[in-house]
Protein backbone atom coordinates (compact mmCIF):
# COMPACT_ATOMS: atom_id res chain seq x y z
CA UNK A 1 0.00 0.00 0.00
CA UNK A 2 3.03 2.84 1.01
CA UNK A 3 3.93 3.53 -2.77
CA UNK A 4 6.11 6.93 -1.35
CA UNK A 5 4.65 9.90 0.77
CA UNK A 6 2.19 12.95 0.77
CA UNK A 7 2.75 13.42 -2.74
CA UNK A 8 0.82 10.61 -3.66
CA UNK A 9 -2.41 12.60 -2.45
CA UNK A 10 -2.24 13.87 -5.92
CA UNK A 11 -3.96 10.45 -6.64
CA UNK A 12 -6.78 10.84 -4.97
CA UNK A 13 -8.28 14.51 -5.94
CA UNK A 14 -11.76 13.62 -5.06
CA UNK A 15 -11.54 12.46 -1.59
CA UNK A 16 -12.14 15.30 0.96
CA UNK A 17 -8.72 16.62 2.79
CA UNK A 18 -11.31 16.88 6.11
CA UNK A 19 -12.27 13.34 6.24
CA UNK A 20 -8.64 12.07 5.98
CA UNK A 21 -7.93 14.38 9.07
CA UNK A 22 -10.72 12.68 10.59
CA UNK A 23 -9.76 9.37 10.31
CA UNK A 24 -6.30 9.90 11.02
CA UNK A 25 -8.06 11.16 14.44
CA UNK A 26 -9.69 8.33 14.98
CA UNK A 27 -6.59 6.21 13.80
CA UNK A 28 -4.94 8.12 17.42
CA UNK A 29 -7.56 6.01 19.48
CA UNK A 30 -7.26 2.79 17.65
CA UNK A 31 -3.11 1.88 19.29
CA UNK A 32 -3.75 -1.31 17.95
CA UNK A 33 -4.05 -0.09 14.68
CA UNK A 34 -0.97 1.22 12.45
CA UNK A 35 -0.96 4.93 12.06
CA UNK A 36 -1.39 5.50 8.44
CA UNK A 37 -0.07 7.92 5.80
CA UNK A 38 -2.53 11.10 4.59
CA UNK A 39 -2.27 9.24 0.67
CA UNK A 40 -2.89 5.86 2.65
CA UNK A 41 -5.93 6.61 4.20
CA UNK A 42 -7.12 8.57 0.89
CA UNK A 43 -7.20 4.81 -0.84
CA UNK A 44 -9.38 3.53 1.65
CA UNK A 45 -11.84 6.90 1.54
CA UNK A 46 -11.93 6.55 -2.11
CA UNK A 47 -13.13 2.81 -2.19
CA UNK A 48 -15.74 3.83 0.18
CA UNK A 49 -16.97 6.85 -1.54
CA UNK A 50 -15.52 9.08 1.47
CA UNK A 51 -17.94 7.20 3.69
CA UNK A 52 -15.76 7.43 7.58
CA UNK A 53 -17.71 4.89 9.17
CA UNK A 54 -17.35 2.47 6.42
CA UNK A 55 -13.70 3.94 5.65
CA UNK A 56 -13.25 2.90 9.32
CA UNK A 57 -14.51 -0.89 9.07
CA UNK A 58 -12.28 -1.37 5.99
CA UNK A 59 -9.15 0.08 7.75
CA UNK A 60 -9.80 -2.54 10.62
CA UNK A 61 -10.43 -5.31 8.98
CA UNK A 62 -7.54 -4.94 6.24
CA UNK A 63 -4.70 -4.74 8.62
CA UNK A 64 -6.62 -6.95 11.08
CA UNK A 65 -6.74 -9.88 8.24
CA UNK A 66 -3.48 -9.70 7.12
CA UNK A 67 -2.04 -10.13 10.50
CA UNK A 68 -3.96 -12.92 11.51
CA UNK A 69 -3.86 -14.43 8.46
CA UNK A 70 -0.43 -15.31 8.36
CA UNK A 71 -0.16 -17.99 6.04
CA UNK A 72 -1.06 -15.89 3.17
CA UNK A 73 0.59 -12.70 3.96
CA UNK A 74 3.73 -13.85 4.74
CA UNK A 75 6.67 -15.57 2.85
CA UNK A 76 5.55 -13.45 -0.19
CA UNK A 77 8.83 -13.71 -1.88
CA UNK A 78 7.67 -13.63 -5.92
CA UNK A 79 10.30 -15.96 -6.30
CA UNK A 80 10.18 -18.73 -4.15
CA UNK A 81 9.55 -22.09 -5.50
CA UNK A 82 5.57 -22.63 -4.37
CA UNK A 83 4.94 -19.17 -5.78
CA UNK A 84 7.01 -19.82 -8.88
CA UNK A 85 4.60 -22.90 -9.32
CA UNK A 86 1.77 -21.06 -8.92
CA UNK A 87 2.79 -18.45 -11.60
CA UNK A 88 3.22 -21.59 -14.09
CA UNK A 89 -0.37 -22.65 -13.41
CA UNK A 90 -2.19 -19.60 -12.86
CA UNK A 91 -2.30 -16.51 -15.24
CA UNK A 92 -3.12 -13.20 -13.23
CA UNK A 93 -2.88 -9.90 -15.79
CA UNK A 94 -4.28 -6.39 -15.51
CA UNK A 95 -6.23 -5.56 -18.62
CA UNK A 96 -5.57 -2.04 -20.10
CA UNK A 97 -8.14 0.80 -20.03
CA UNK A 98 -11.26 1.00 -19.05
CA UNK A 99 -15.02 0.30 -19.69
CA UNK A 100 -17.26 2.86 -20.30
CA UNK A 101 -18.30 3.51 -16.95
CA UNK A 102 -14.44 4.06 -16.22
CA UNK A 103 -13.95 0.57 -14.80
CA UNK A 104 -10.65 -1.39 -14.51
CA UNK A 105 -10.26 -4.81 -15.02
CA UNK A 106 -7.70 -8.12 -13.78
CA UNK A 107 -8.65 -11.20 -15.65
CA UNK A 108 -7.70 -15.08 -14.81
CA UNK A 109 -7.41 -18.06 -16.28
CA UNK A 110 -5.31 -21.22 -16.18
CA UNK A 111 -2.42 -22.07 -17.64
CA UNK A 112 -1.79 -25.52 -16.64
CA UNK A 113 -5.41 -27.72 -17.26
CA UNK A 114 -2.95 -30.69 -15.62
CA UNK A 115 -4.93 -30.56 -11.52
CA UNK A 116 -1.63 -32.68 -10.00
CA UNK A 117 -0.19 -29.73 -9.11
CA UNK A 118 -2.74 -27.40 -8.54
CA UNK A 119 -2.53 -26.12 -5.15
CA UNK A 120 -5.38 -24.17 -3.88
CA UNK A 121 -4.11 -22.12 -1.08
CA UNK A 122 -0.94 -21.06 -2.82
CA UNK A 123 -3.13 -19.93 -5.99
CA UNK A 124 -5.11 -17.98 -3.78
CA UNK A 125 -1.90 -16.60 -2.18
CA UNK A 126 -0.68 -15.69 -5.51
CA UNK A 127 -3.85 -13.98 -6.27
CA UNK A 128 -4.20 -12.25 -3.24
CA UNK A 129 -0.49 -10.69 -4.05
CA UNK A 130 -1.48 -9.67 -7.51
CA UNK A 131 -4.75 -8.17 -6.44
CA UNK A 132 -2.79 -6.08 -3.41
CA UNK A 133 -0.37 -5.05 -6.52
CA UNK A 134 -3.42 -3.94 -8.48
CA UNK A 135 -4.86 -1.80 -5.92
CA UNK A 136 -0.90 -0.26 -5.13
CA UNK A 137 -0.51 0.53 -9.13
CA UNK A 138 -4.20 1.65 -10.29
CA UNK A 139 -6.38 1.94 -6.80
CA UNK A 140 -7.67 5.25 -8.08
CA UNK A 141 -10.69 3.90 -10.34
CA UNK A 142 -14.71 4.97 -10.61
CA UNK A 143 -14.90 0.72 -10.36
CA UNK A 144 -13.23 -2.46 -10.38
CA UNK A 145 -14.13 -5.77 -12.12
CA UNK A 146 -12.53 -9.07 -11.88
CA UNK A 147 -12.74 -11.87 -14.78
CA UNK A 148 -12.00 -15.18 -14.39
CA UNK A 149 -11.81 -17.82 -17.34
CA UNK A 150 -12.89 -21.34 -16.51
CA UNK A 151 -11.15 -22.81 -19.56
CA UNK A 152 -9.46 -25.76 -19.06
CA UNK A 153 -11.16 -25.97 -15.53
CA UNK A 154 -11.97 -29.73 -14.60
CA UNK A 155 -13.38 -32.07 -11.76
CA UNK A 156 -10.06 -32.82 -10.35
CA UNK A 157 -9.72 -28.75 -9.80
CA UNK A 158 -12.50 -29.38 -7.79
CA UNK A 159 -11.52 -32.07 -5.66
CA UNK A 160 -8.26 -29.56 -4.54
CA UNK A 161 -10.74 -26.25 -3.49
CA UNK A 162 -9.75 -25.42 0.17
CA UNK A 163 -13.04 -23.50 1.50
CA UNK A 164 -11.47 -22.59 4.32
CA UNK A 165 -8.70 -20.35 2.56
CA UNK A 166 -11.34 -19.74 0.19
CA UNK A 167 -13.71 -18.24 2.92
CA UNK A 168 -10.69 -16.12 4.07
CA UNK A 169 -9.70 -14.69 0.41
CA UNK A 170 -13.56 -13.93 -0.01
CA UNK A 171 -13.67 -11.96 3.03
CA UNK A 172 -10.48 -9.90 2.57
CA UNK A 173 -12.09 -9.34 -1.19
CA UNK A 174 -15.21 -8.33 -0.04
CA UNK A 175 -14.55 -7.05 2.89
CA UNK A 176 -11.01 -5.54 3.49
CA UNK A 177 -9.54 -4.86 0.09
CA UNK A 178 -9.69 -1.30 -1.14
CA UNK A 179 -11.81 -1.06 -4.40
CA UNK A 180 -14.86 0.01 -5.36
CA UNK A 181 -16.02 -4.08 -7.04
CA UNK A 182 -18.77 -3.90 -9.56
CA UNK A 183 -18.53 -6.69 -11.22
CA UNK A 184 -17.43 -10.48 -11.50
CA UNK A 185 -17.54 -12.33 -14.67
CA UNK A 186 -16.93 -15.73 -15.07
CA UNK A 187 -16.36 -17.02 -18.37
CA UNK A 188 -16.23 -20.18 -20.39
CA UNK A 189 -18.16 -21.55 -17.53
CA UNK A 190 -17.98 -25.09 -16.99
CA UNK A 191 -20.69 -27.50 -16.49
CA UNK A 192 -20.04 -27.76 -12.88
CA UNK A 193 -20.29 -24.53 -11.80
CA UNK A 194 -23.56 -24.66 -10.00
CA UNK A 195 -21.84 -27.01 -7.61
CA UNK A 196 -19.03 -24.51 -7.27
CA UNK A 197 -21.16 -21.73 -6.45
CA UNK A 198 -23.49 -23.99 -3.89
CA UNK A 199 -19.97 -23.87 -2.00
CA UNK A 200 -19.13 -20.50 -2.44
CA UNK A 201 -21.92 -18.86 -2.13
CA UNK A 202 -22.09 -18.70 1.95
CA UNK A 203 -18.78 -16.81 1.79
CA UNK A 204 -20.21 -13.90 -0.67
CA UNK A 205 -22.26 -11.03 0.28
CA UNK A 206 -26.13 -11.00 -1.50
CA UNK A 207 -25.04 -7.90 -3.21
CA UNK A 208 -22.07 -9.70 -4.07
CA UNK A 209 -23.89 -12.49 -5.75
CA UNK A 210 -25.54 -9.84 -7.62
CA UNK A 211 -22.27 -8.79 -9.30
CA UNK A 212 -22.01 -12.14 -11.10
CA UNK A 213 -22.51 -12.86 -14.59
CA UNK A 214 -22.05 -15.73 -16.17
CA UNK A 215 -20.45 -16.51 -19.90
CA UNK A 216 -20.41 -19.59 -21.58
CA UNK A 217 -18.24 -18.36 -24.55
CA UNK A 218 -16.91 -15.08 -24.66
CA UNK A 219 -19.33 -13.28 -27.32
CA UNK A 220 -21.36 -11.87 -24.23
CA UNK A 221 -18.39 -10.52 -22.95
CA UNK A 222 -17.59 -8.20 -25.52
CA UNK A 223 -20.14 -6.30 -24.37
CA UNK A 224 -19.16 -5.63 -21.51
CA UNK A 225 -15.21 -5.25 -22.04
CA UNK A 226 -13.81 -2.67 -24.92
CA UNK A 227 -12.28 -5.47 -27.70
CA UNK A 228 -9.24 -3.24 -27.35
CA UNK A 229 -9.02 -4.01 -23.69
CA UNK A 230 -9.49 -8.26 -24.60
CA UNK A 231 -7.12 -10.38 -25.26
CA UNK A 232 -5.70 -11.51 -28.69
CA UNK A 233 -7.16 -14.88 -28.55
CA UNK A 234 -10.88 -13.37 -28.06
CA UNK A 235 -10.61 -11.29 -30.68
CA UNK A 236 -8.90 -8.31 -29.06
CA UNK A 237 -6.22 -5.84 -29.40
CA UNK A 238 -4.49 -6.18 -25.96
CA UNK A 239 -1.61 -8.54 -26.30
CA UNK A 240 -1.32 -12.54 -26.19
CA UNK A 241 -2.24 -14.38 -22.90
CA UNK A 242 1.33 -15.28 -22.92
CA UNK A 243 2.35 -11.44 -23.65
CA UNK A 244 -0.01 -10.45 -20.54
CA UNK A 245 0.77 -13.07 -18.61
CA UNK A 246 4.83 -12.15 -18.80
CA UNK A 247 3.95 -8.27 -18.49
CA UNK A 248 2.39 -8.84 -15.04
CA UNK A 249 5.10 -10.98 -14.16
CA UNK A 250 7.34 -8.56 -14.59
CA UNK A 251 5.49 -5.97 -12.35
CA UNK A 252 5.53 -8.91 -9.57
CA UNK A 253 9.31 -8.95 -9.83
CA UNK A 254 9.57 -5.02 -10.35
CA UNK A 255 7.97 -5.05 -7.03
CA UNK A 256 9.59 -8.14 -4.80
CA UNK A 257 11.11 -6.04 -2.28
CA UNK A 258 8.18 -4.17 -1.56
CA UNK A 259 6.30 -7.31 -0.84
CA UNK A 260 8.44 -8.52 1.48
CA UNK A 261 9.00 -4.81 3.37
CA UNK A 262 4.85 -5.28 3.29
CA UNK A 263 5.10 -8.35 5.46
CA UNK A 264 6.05 -7.15 8.55
CA UNK A 265 4.69 -3.68 8.82
CA UNK A 266 1.56 -2.42 9.33
CA UNK A 267 0.30 -5.10 11.41
CA UNK A 268 -1.96 -5.08 14.08
CA UNK A 269 -0.86 -5.38 18.18
CA UNK A 270 -3.67 -7.32 19.54
CA UNK A 271 -2.25 -6.72 23.32
CA UNK A 272 -2.84 -3.00 22.48
CA UNK A 273 -6.65 -3.28 21.27
CA UNK A 274 -9.37 -2.04 23.41
CA UNK A 275 -11.94 -4.84 24.10
CA UNK A 276 -15.61 -4.16 23.28
CA UNK A 277 -18.13 -3.56 26.00
CA UNK A 278 -19.45 -6.51 27.57
CA UNK A 279 -23.35 -6.67 26.27
CA UNK A 280 -25.07 -5.94 29.28
CA UNK A 281 -28.72 -6.48 30.42
CA UNK A 282 -31.17 -5.09 28.15
CA UNK A 283 -28.82 -4.75 25.78
CA UNK A 284 -27.59 -1.34 27.23
CA UNK A 285 -23.71 -2.26 26.04
CA UNK A 286 -22.96 -4.17 22.74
Amino acid sequence: MDSGGNNELARWPSVDRESIEKIKQWLSTQEHLPQLQDHEIALFLHANYGNEEATQRTIENYYTLRTSHRECFTDRDVFNDALQTALRIMMFTTLPGETKEGYKMVYTRLLITDASEFNHPQILKLMTMCLDLWVKLEGNANGHIMLTDMQGMHLGHMTKLNMGASKKHMFYVQEALPIRLKQIHFVNVVPFMNRIMFLMRPFLRKDVQEMINMHVDIDTLRKVVPVESLPNEYGGTAGTFQELHESFKDKLYANSNWFRSMESRYLVDEEKRIPKPRRYMFGLFG
